[in-house]
């Protein structure tokens, strides 16, 4: 957060609402699993971005781990292992989750610029509209 801060940018989480039913794990896992507390870090890292005056998006996680940031190359052969990431297409190799943390602050700055779009249809706005006029008296005269 306070990188973020310091460097004017934003804070990117992957959007993990319903993880719970989609991940497959063994008996011993699922405790873990069970006991992550995505929603209470998502509040909290909304809150503290508030906070401190800084852009906050929530990613669609889907294949962040197998896409290449550089050449945009997505297959599951992208991951020859857990920790690995090797790129079919152009031959990046890195480690996974960095090349994943990668995908997620581009879908963070591209969602946080389709969400500061300015209003340009040119048409009239009754927000515009209402801020341009001067203050009604409040006083008889």
């Amino acid at each position: 957060m306070r990188e973020a801060e310091r460097t004017g940018r934003g804070v990117a989480l992957e959007d993990l609402q319903g993880i719970r039913g989609r991940v497959r794990a063994h008996r011993f896992q699922r405790r873990t699993l069970h006991s992550w507390a995505f929603a209470q870090q998502i509040t909290f890292t909304r809150y503290k971005a508030a906070r401190a005056g800084i852009a906050f998006v929530l990613v669609d996680p889907a294949y962040t781990s197998q896409t290449c940031p550089e050449c945009g190359y997505i297959s599951r052969a992208n991951r020859p292992a857990r920790g690995r990431f090797v790129c079919k297409g152009c031959g990046l190799a890195g480690h996974a989750d960095h090349i994943a943390a990668r995908n997620i602050a581009t879908r963070g700055i591209a969602g946080w610029a389709a969400i500061n779009q300015p209003h340009a249809t040119g048409l009239p706005s009754p927000r515009r509209d209402r801020e341009s006029e001067p203050p009604a008296s409040v006083g008889g005269s």
